[in-house]
């Protein structure tokens, strides 16, 4: 309980400059007349003695303002003091107090040096003081008092030391800290963008498709128009549907619970995609070279994204359908689009930004590679992807 008392008094204490700056004055003040007051002497004290605690207490109260300069009064006054009654003064306790708040702000070389010529000046004045010789023990606490305030004054200059580098190592900590999650956050941000552009650039490229066959077919064939529509409705639900569940993964994110991804794509609905884009009219012929092998969740999402993609590109800028190819073997699963293309859509397709760039990041992001190859008449997405993420495969 007791040294609960005192940590909370210290604590108070600290917590103001000024209060903290008091007490020490108090204690210096109390310290000098006690020592000086009831030790036996051969003389009376009387109004130099008090004149004396009174400029103790003040220039250790205005240390933090000019120590040097605090520290001068005090060294004049303990002279003068010795000079005049020829008897010890209560300044001298001051004295070692500013010689700590001194040290403090030194290097420990200088800090030891100055300590050195402070505790000297004192010997020497309590020799006069004392009317000692030398070795007078009254005369050596001088240096005694002197050598224990700069030791203070060093370890309170290597604590602080050591709290600023913990406070410095501590905001590094911080700063890294919230530079991996703006990191993390610009990822999530780039991966939401790749999945918005891979679901809608497909989908919505069918829906033009087909919206335009049904109003260039509504008079003349019907039929005909009615089916394209309702390719075009499929695609627009299945557009819902993915963004329904890419907002529920959002709002699951933080909440520590397992978001839901039931209906996010895999390599499995490969068949699916295909026959969407036979439907609307690009001729895509499809073979498959291998065993089939479980790919990995986000070997599975990555696989299809980049044959959504590759094979919308083929319908958009392709003439005369795409030529897909899947195979399996041991270093994984490769997927190769070739599609033939006219002499003005080859700059767009091979710079269309951020649809290839996105194939490129799912292919490394899973260890896998991809390749784009852009001539004059044809077009050729080559990937490579690994069976299990992040396990690269062998060219």
């Amino acid at each position: 309980m007791t040294d609960d008392r005192l940590s909370a008094a210290m604590a108070w204490l600290r917590a103001d400059v000024r209060r903290f700056d008091l007490a020490v004055a108090a204690a210096t003040l109390a310290l000098g007349s006690l020592l000086l007051f009831v030790e036996p002497n051969d003389f009376e004290t009387g109004r130099p003695e008090w004149v004396a605690g009174l400029v103790a207490f003040v220039v250790v109260l205005f240390r933090r303002w000019q120590p040097f300069v605090m520290l001068a009064v005090a060294l004049a006054w303990t002279a003068g003091h010795v000079a005049l009654f020829d008897r010890p003064t209560p300044t001298v306790f001051a004295v070692i107090v500013l010689v700590a708040t001194v040290a403090v702000r030194l290097e420990r070389t200088r800090a030891i040096v100055f300590g050195l010529s402070v505790g000297l000046s004192i010997y020497v004045l309590g020799l006069i003081g004392n009317d000692a010789e030398l070795g007078d023990a009254r005369a050596l606490i001088g240096i005694v008092w002197t050598a224990f305030a700069v030791g203070v004054a060093d370890a309170v200059r290597s604590w602080r030391r050591y709290r600023d580098a913990t406070a410095a190592e501590m905001r590094s900590a911080v700063l890294a800290s919230e530079a991996r999650v703006r990191q993390h956050v610009s990822e999530e941000r780039l991966e939401i963008a790749r999945e918005l552009h891979d679901l809608l650039a497909h989908n919505l490229s069918v829906m033009n498709v087909q919206t335009g066959a049904a109003l260039h077919l509504l008079r003349n064939d019907p039929d005909r128009a009615e089916a394209s529509l309702q390719v075009a409705r499929e695609a627009g639900r299945t557009v819902l549907d993915e963004l329904r569940e890419l907002l529920a993964v959002l709002r699951h994110e933080g909440d520590g619970a397992d978001a839901p991804t039931s209906s996010l794509p895999t390599f499995d609905d490969l068949p699916g995609l295909v026959d969407t884009l036979r439907a609307t009219g690009l001729d895509v012929r499809w073979r498959t070279e291998g065993e089939a092998r479980a790919l990995a969740p986000a070997v599975s999402l990555a696989a299809y994204r980049i044959a959504q993609e590759a094979l919308t590109n083929a319908a958009k800028h392709g003439i005369g359908g795409a030529d897909l190819l899947t195979t399996w073997s041991d270093a994984g699963l490769g997927i190769r689009v070739e599609n033939p293309v006219g002499a003005t859509a080859t700059a767009d397709v091979a710079g269309s930004g951020l649809g290839l760039i996105g194939m490129r990041e799912r292919a490394v992001a899973n260890g896998g590679h991809l390749d784009v190859e852009a001539t004059g008449t044809r077009h050729v997405i080559d990937a490579r992807l690994p069976v299990s993420a992040g396990v690269g495969p062998t060219r």
